[in-house]
């Protein structure tokens, strides 16, 4: 593993005993070879970097929560839709009452996070603080278990260097960590199922077992749930293995057709429930006319329009209620359309004032509460964009070394953020995507390293004379 870059040979040390008298000399022993083999192997265990991980998420919420003025939090704890939708579930009266004051069943969010939020609450019968503590808990089981896909991806695509380096960086980077914290929301949890998903996308690649390929279906209809948005990148991954089976003489078509079969078939009954219970035909959630609205519109001043958001605004409350959640979306999206029409120039100065939040969070730094507790708005932008750079950096290296299996990595980094640009963007949005871009980044670490080890040593001085 790591062994051959610390194993030398051991060495012993003396040490001079402060007795003048006959003076002794007690040898000082290094630490043997075994043990610093043992060392390393802990250290590049996935399991340790996951309790690393995990433990330090934990104390940081210890942390944030110790003192905290729960009528008047500094760190303010985000995710009120899904909240009060646990709520729902764990009372009995279905996924229901997303906003104050819109007492209705929903689909305005996926149904995966809410569900297990809900578990928690009925379980354990948790009040309000101990709800959002909960949820807090299991985020960061989620980021922390996020660690386990990427030690694969990073191995097999990489090495193992580069797999133990890269689940390293997620254990202490900074939105992961955060956003477990912050949000209690998908957000973790869609970064754990995509890492997973692209782990079995590789792993698929040598497997032609029809069962296989079914749970393959299964998983994609898991992540759909959680956040429909990673769906965009399941014909492209589909793709990616059928070019590459029939590269080394497989025949996949067939496979693939039951992939897609089963994922539907496993999302038929949230879409017939959503049917009935909202009188619509929803994939899986109702919102999207409404988001891309927010971001379009003549009142957008800056990105997208909160004020305007129903959980905000009493009367478009009152107009989603009157029209209901297919009918109010369907406007909603007509109108923004009509605007995007009538206003290209100004559709793409936002559309590149949200790709620039996206990678350097130049607007999200100001407005997210967490940054702004710990004044840290202006190291946010820096430490964003150089994230963003490395990792796309680390993206080109990748595929100009080997095209073919960084390919589903590229997908993840170039094509999910794109709903986001057209609507409006966070960088929680973003955070499904950063196990790649963290992969990424130790491949140009790497990379870089590797070059400055080639440089010759400049010759000393002796040999010049």
């Amino acid at each position: 593993m790591w062994a051959s870059a610390i194993d030398w040979p051991p060495r012993l040390a003396l040490r001079s005993s402060n007795n003048h008298c006959g003076s002794k000399e007690e040898p000082l022993t290094m630490p043997s070879p075994d043990t610093k083999r043992s060392a390393a192997a802990v250290l590049g265990s996935p399991n340790f970097i996951v309790a690393v991980a995990f433990a330090l998420r934990m104390v940081l919420l210890w942390l944030s929560h110790r003192h905290e003025d729960l009528g008047n939090p500094r760190f303010e704890t985000i995710g009120l839709e899904a909240r009060l939708v646990a709520y729902s579930l764990a009372q009995g009266k279905g996924f229901f009452g997303p906003y104050p004051g819109y007492e209705a069943m929903t689909a305005c969010i996926a149904p995966v996070y809410p569900f297990l939020w809900a578990i928690g609450i009925k379980l354990f019968h948790l009040g309000p603080f101990g709800a959002t503590v909960f949820s807090q808990v299991m985020n960061c089981a989620f980021s922390a278990a996020t660690c386990w896909p990427i030690f694969a991806i990073g191995k097999r695509v990489f090495g193992e260097k580069a797999g133990i380096a890269s689940a390293w960086l997620w254990g202490f980077l900074p939105y992961a960590v955060l956003m477990p914290l912050e949000w209690t929301w998908d957000q973790s949890l869609a970064a754990l199922v995509l890492a997973l998903i692209v782990q079995s996308t590789f792993a698929l690649r040598e497997s032609d077992s029809s069962l296989h390929w079914t749970w393959y279906g299964l998983l994609w209809a898991f992540a759909a749930l959680v956040n429909p948005t990673l769906c965009l990148l399941l014909p492209f991954f589909l793709a990616w293995l059928v070019g590459r089976k029939k590269s080394i003489g497989g025949g996949t078509l067939v496979l693939a057709a039951r992939t897609v079969f089963v994922f539907v078939l496993a999302l038929l009954p949230w879409t017939i429930r959503n049917y009935y219970a909202i009188d619509g035909l929803v994939f899986v959630k109702s919102n999207f006319g409404m988001e891309l609205w927010l971001g379009n519109n003549p009142a957008v001043k800056k990105m997208y329009t909160p004020e305007l958001h129903p959980i905000n605004n009493l009367s478009q409350r009152i107009s989603l209620i009157m029209a209901g959640e297919p009918n109010y979306n369907r406007a909603r999206q007509r109108q923004a359309i009509a605007y995007i029409e009538n206003h290209p120039r100004t559709f793409l100065n936002n559309l590149s004032d949200r790709f620039a939040d996206t990678w350097a969070a130049t607007y999200d730094s100001h407005v997210e509460p967490w940054i702004l507790a710990l004044h840290l708005s202006r190291a946010d932008v820096w430490f964003c964009a150089a994230f963003s750079v490395s990792s796309f950096a680390g993206l080109i290296l990748a595929l100009n070394e080997n095209w073919a299996d960084s390919l589903p990595l590229a997908f993840c980094l170039i094509l999910f953020p794109i709903p986001y640009y057209l609507t409006h963007t966070a960088i929680r949005y973003r955070h499904p995507i950063d196990p790649f871009m963290t992969i990424f980044t130790i491949f140009t670490a790497m990379k870089l390293l590797a070059i400055f080890k080639k440089r010759p040593r400049p010759e000393n001085s002796d040999s010049l004379r």
